[in-house]
């Protein structure tokens, strides 16, 4: 079964600035990407009747069929901040360098960035998939339909201590 969204409108989270609007949050369903839904379905099968995965549960190999489109987030808070632990082939082509080991705060692109950094918080504080979609989002002097899973895995208790993070983009019709 597909894990569904409890949060289809704009969710707040106490840490984020009230003068943003958050993340628009979506449900599996909206994705058109074919290998974003799969990430989602595999995800939910690590479950195991669990509220989420543990991060020991995770093995990046298992999912190659989008692991140049993987990134894997440490999550580490007071105050918020996730380190990349693999900051995959694709984003680092897009971005113009490798950034794992360094911190969504060394993003190169403070738009991007602040983006990034408040789609994440969100998904760290949900034991479910986080899905955003950005239906017109400028690329490399194009637009694109961007869309972005975090799958969190963590603690048996809830605490989500890594996301795994899948994207897709598509040029627009």
């Amino acid at each position: 079964m597909m894990p569904r969204s409890r949060h289809e409108t704009p969710i707040g989270a106490t840490d984020i600035s009230k003068t943003k609007e958050p993340t628009r949050l979506h449900s599996v369903a909206v994705l058109e990407s074919p290998d974003l839904r799969r990430l989602c379905h595999d995800w939910s099968n690590l479950c195991l009747g669990r509220l989420l995965p543990e991060y020991k549960d995770f093995d990046i190999f298992d999912f190659r069929y989008v692991i140049g489109h993987l990134n894997v987030m440490e999550v580490e808070r007071d105050p918020w901040r996730f380190r990349y632990r693999v900051h995959s082939s694709e984003a680092a082509r897009s971005v113009g360098k490798d950034m794992t080991g360094t911190y969504v705060d060394d993003y190169p692109a403070d738009y991007f960035r602040e983006k990034i950094q408040d789609f994440y918080q969100q998904a760290a504080q949900r034991t479910e998939p986080s899905i955003g979609i950005e239906a017109e989002m400028p690329l490399k002097n194009i637009l694109v339909r961007w869309e972005v899973v975090a799958l969190p895995f963590g603690s048996p208790d809830g605490l989500v201590t890594h996301l795994a993070v899948g994207f897709s983009s598509s040029r627009k019709k």
